[in-house]
């Protein structure tokens, strides 16, 4: 074979070597896999119950008559005082109010017969619409963390105010909804600022806080991982090999959980993890 053939055959293999490195160089570089990383940091974190209650009179009393109605004493929307006479019948039986307050319901009219209670309702219900309060319903999972004196961010429109838990009742109670049967827990807050611009009987946006710590190491609830047995743990870059860390977890708020052993503050932890993350594995952090 002649020398320039030879050396044709030399150049075209070294060119060839040269092209498949490089395109094995850049599939090993494309297949390496980028991580978003966020800093472990102290900082303040709350714990809330997030629910909805309905605004309702401190106080309300139900006239619940019979008979023909001989005099009534009051019209929709007037405001009594404690002791005035509401309503009396033929048969002599007179109701008094046992509170000042505002008439909120009237079913009846003189002279004719009062008919509401083989109906189920008041024939006249009196509220004292000067301290409202929030009803609410506590599912099974927030009724283990709500404690009565816990404080409360209650919003209204665009306006906010504070309150606190009151009463918690002593039992949980069935209810029928659409979708069927729920079991819940009924509670009372109380305002502990100023009600104006509030309506009895609209619902209002309720913030429980169940737990706090002013200097917690926390990290962001993305990067959080749990294993077969359900217990967290996050993965640590170091340099570029991912470290895979268990953890103990505390208090947790809607974006960021307490770390409370296992990490330290300023560690670099990954965020939305993917499965094919791995303990020691090499990995590019994201610009």
């Amino acid at each position: 074979m002649k020398k320039k053939t030879w050396i044709g055959i030399i150049l075209f293999l070294a060119f060839a070597g040269f092209v498949g490195y490089s395109i094995y160089s850049s599939s090993q570089e494309d297949d390496t896999v980028t991580v978003r990383t966020a800093e472990v940091t102290e900082d303040a974190i709350t714990e809330t119950v997030v629910t909805t209650g309905t605004i309702e009179p401190s106080q309300t009393q139900e006239v619940m008559g019979q008979g023909i109605v001989s005099e009534l004493f009051v019209e929709l929307g007037d405001t009594v005082e404690e002791g005035d006479t509401l309503v009396t019948y033929l048969d002599g039986t007179s109701f008094t109010a046992n509170f000042s307050g505002t008439v909120t319901q009237l079913n009846i009219a003189e002279e004719e017969t009062d008919a509401n209670a083989q109906q189920g309702q008041a024939s006249l219900v009196l509220s004292d619409l000067t301290v409202l309060e929030v009803s609410l319903d506590l599912s099974r999972s927030d009724a283990g963390l709500v404690e009565e004196g816990q404080d409360v961010l209650l919003t209204y429109g665009e306006n906010e105010y504070e309150g606190t838990v009151e009463h918690i009742d002593p039992v949980a109670t069935a209810q029928q909804t659409q979708m069927g049967s729920t079991t819940t827990l009924g509670a009372v807050i109380s305002f502990d600022s100023d009600t104006e611009g509030l309506i009895a009987g609209f619902d209002i946006d309720v913030d429980i806080i169940v737990d706090s710590n002013d200097s917690a190491l926390i990290l962001p609830i993305e990067a959080l991982n749990h294993d077969e047995d359900n217990q967290p743990y996050v993965y640590v870059l170091d340099g570029t090999v991912l470290n895979e860390v268990a953890i103990e977890t505390g208090i947790q708020s809607d974006t960021v959980i307490e770390v409370t052993e296992g990490l330290s503050s300023g560690d670099e932890v990954v965020l939305s993890p993917s499965e094919e993350l791995e303990d020691g594995m090499e990995v590019e952090r994201e610009d």
